[in-house]
């Protein structure tokens, strides 16, 4: 066999960083549309009932991105209801979008059981978001076209708006569900990468020494080969873990020895056991029969030695892969 190591982009999957681009965007876009938007008109508007008042025309400007926006707003006393119209006109005095909002606010008190309190409720604003073809003086109208208290009793008085006009306003509200949903999304791509490709081996014995064989390998097949250690509280930092790869005719074609230090775990004050973990690639050519064996040295301290071969593996980063290619 020919061996040839060399560190290679050729297995890096592209979707979590695709993703994360997504998600970039839509942010971006967030961020561009919070501070697109221009405020025309913010202003309080005093409107009596079954009467029109109207702003002073506004020049609209056409926007590359987003729309005009009018967010108006009753001040109503408690237990006061108000329909009211917003209309938009152009020049001409014709109506080019209009709304109707009912506003209302409404409290009071509860008992029950033996226990009392008060609640409120509103429902007080109203708006219309218009896009535009062409810059052009609008006029802005509200109209208070019913107002009365809860038992149904008219109100002969001004109605109190508060009204904001906008232009190249972009509504945010369907981005945020996106962004997070792409977030969630990159970050589950970002997990389940490390953990692709179909499992051909997978071994585990209570020592130092563990193998197994299954037939796998080609030139477009990325073999993630991962040896987990477990040992006691005594044993050494760094230990020696020792790959060997045999042929279908048993004859050794790979043999490398990876040091591989522990990480130790603590229970009541003391260390209780350490831990480690080898990764490595290959590639094997052609497909066949191969035999994989681990050995850990030195052996005293092990308790368990698992070994994981992974077959089309995917990488998130340029790894170091040894390639075999038999002769």
């Amino acid at each position: 066999m020919q061996a040839k190591v060399q560190t290679t982009r050729r297995f890096i999957d592209p979707f979590p960083y695709l993703s994360l681009l997504i998600t970039g965007g839509v942010f971006f876009a967030l961020i561009l549309g919070s501070a697109w938007g221009k405020t025309l008109v913010s202003r309080q508007l005093l409107v009596k009932p079954d009467t029109t008042e109207q702003l002073q025309p506004i020049e609209l400007k056409q926007e590359p991105i987003g729309a005009l926006r009018i967010d108006v707003r009753a001040i109503l006393p408690s237990n006061q209801w108000a329909t009211y119209e917003i209309q938009l006109k152009d020049q001409q005095g014709k109506v080019i979008a209009s709304g109707i909002k009912q506003a209302w606010v409404e409290s009071g008190t509860w008992s029950e059981e033996g226990e009392s309190g008060t609640w409120a409720e509103d429902d007080l604003e109203g708006g219309l978001d218009v896009r535009t073809t062409q810059s052009e003086p609008v006029t802005i109208a509200l109209a208070v076209l019913e107002y009365s208290d809860t038992a149904g009793k008219e109100i002969e008085l001004p109605v109190p708006f508060q009204i904001t006009v906008q232009n190249g306003v972009v509504d945010t509200r369907y981005l945020w569900p996106g962004w997070f949903g792409t977030l969630i999304l990159s970050l589950l791509s970002l997990f389940v990468v490390p953990h692709t490709g179909r499992v051909v081996i997978k071994k585990f014995m209570n020592d130092s020494d563990v193998g197994d064989r299954a037939t796998l390998g080609g030139s477009d097949r990325l073999l993630r080969v991962i040896v987990k250690v477990k040992a006691d509280e005594l044993a050494p930092r760094v230990l020696d873990v020792r790959l060997v790869v045999n042929d279908g005719n048993g004859e050794q074609i790979y043999a490398h020895t990876y040091p591989v230090r522990l990480s130790y775990s603590k229970g009541d004050g003391r260390t209780t056991g350490a831990n480690g973990t080898l990764q490595t690639f290959l590639v094997l050519e052609p497909k066949t029969s191969y035999g994989f064996h681990v050995e850990v040295t030195p052996d005293a301290s092990v308790d368990r030695t698992t070994l994981v071969v992974r077959e089309r593996a995917r990488t998130l980063r340029p790894v170091q892969v040894t390639y075999l290619k038999s002769t």
